[in-house]
């Protein structure tokens, strides 16, 4: 079995490196893939128009920052949503906005969690790691071809 790839979208190096340390210390066994923006990440998602796919496993799931240079996190959401080859997997929007009408249009846009960017000194990122291991290791996805994309 091959390890899952979790995408981390995010242009925020001190939360890269929050989470990155939160992930390896949750021991989830998981290879986290950092993308700086949003151009990026529809590159690295084999979304963006100009480049063929290349033959990256895609992720299990998507931790998606909103407020990023280039191309915005909704605009990822929706690309990500639009393509029936990235369509089903998790997107979970992870932003420092509690504003309703981000959350809303976040959910609108087919987002299947949204986490508020918290500091705990006690845990720094432990939130984002315990979301990653729902998506990783509690959540069942389908055992079956269709599903070799999660």
């Amino acid at each position: 079995m091959t390890t899952p790839v979790l995408l981390l979208i995010e242009d925020d190096r001190d939360h890269v490196d929050v989470a990155t340390r939160a992930l390896l210390r949750a021991g989830l066994g998981v290879k986290v893939r950092v993308v700086r923006d949003g151009k990026e990440a529809l590159d690295a998602l084999g979304l963006d128009d100009s480049l063929a796919h290349d033959g990256q496993p895609l992720p299990r799931a998507v931790f998606l920052d909103l407020k990023m240079p280039r191309i915005d996190g909704w605009e990822v959401l929706r690309r990500i949503r639009e393509s029936p080859r990235t369509a089903r997997i998790p997107v979970v929007v992870v932003s420092e906005s509690d504003r309703p009408e981000d959350v809303r249009l976040s959910y609108a846009l087919g987002a299947n969690s949204y986490l508020l960017k918290r500091f705990d000194p006690r845990g720094p990122g432990a939130y984002l790691a315990e979301a990653a291991r729902y998506w990783i290791e509690l959540n069942q996805v389908p055992n079956d071809t269709e599903a070799r994309t999660w």
